[in-house]
């Protein structure tokens, strides 16, 4: 059915294909012999048309105008680096100003306390390490003290008798104020029992 009977919008695509391919082949077998100034002048005018819109699209360059060099391109580029640098340069030493303004009293104050600090540690470490050091020299002075007497004593001890120790002590004391009490008759009984071994208490105390 639809073969018999096509579409109209379709048929007359086709009518309309068939026109055009019909003419083309007319124009190729007859060339330019029926062409008239008519067409030309249509032609131009589309071409006239296609190139001014063109032209509104794409203007052209003025060419009076010099053209710029690499040099100048160049010196354009580093005077902007130049302005760049400068910028950045003044920023950041602004920025460090302000910084330092900001934090030097805070700065400041936690300098000081830490000085503070640093010294009473200082101080403490002093005194504890000259502490010990004269604790253990007065220690060892004691040791060197207690050991000199112990040998003095028992050397002292081991010398005679008894009453020869004793004599010995009385002449190192000497003379002791004591009134009108005279000591000679007991100086003399110490002086008699010098160097006497058999007397009694020569021997000293024996448990």
């Amino acid at each position: 059915m639809a073969d018999k009977f096509p579409e109209i919008g379709s048929a007359a695509g086709d009518d309309a294909d068939f026109e055009g391919d019909f003419l083309s082949r007319e124009k190729e077998l007859v060339g330019d012999e029926f062409t008239t100034e008519e067409d030309s002048k249509i032609l131009n005018d589309d071409e006239d048309d296609e190139i001014n819109e063109f032209k509104e699209q794409f203007p052209e360059v003025d060419s009076s105008e010099p053209p710029v060099s690499q040099e100048s391109i160049d010196k354009d580029a580093k005077d902007d680096d130049d302005d760049d640098g400068d910028d950045f340069d003044n920023f950041e030493s602004n920025g460090v100003k302000e910084l330092n303004l900001s934090e030097s009293e805070p700065i400041k104050a936690w300098k000081q306390q830490q000085e503070i600090l640093e010294k009473a540690k200082s101080t403490i470490d002093d005194f504890y390490e000259n502490y010990n050091l004269k604790k253990d020299n007065h220690s060892k002075d004691i040791l060197t003290e207690q050991e000199k007497f112990l040998n003095k004593r028992d050397d002292f001890l081991g010398r005679g008798t008894l009453w020869d120790r004793v004599n010995e002590l009385v002449q190192d004391v000497g003379e002791l104020p004591d009134g009108d009490r005279d000591k000679t008759r007991f100086k003399e009984l110490l002086t008699k029992l010098k160097g006497k071994e058999n007397v009694p208490g020569a021997g000293g105390y024996q448990e």
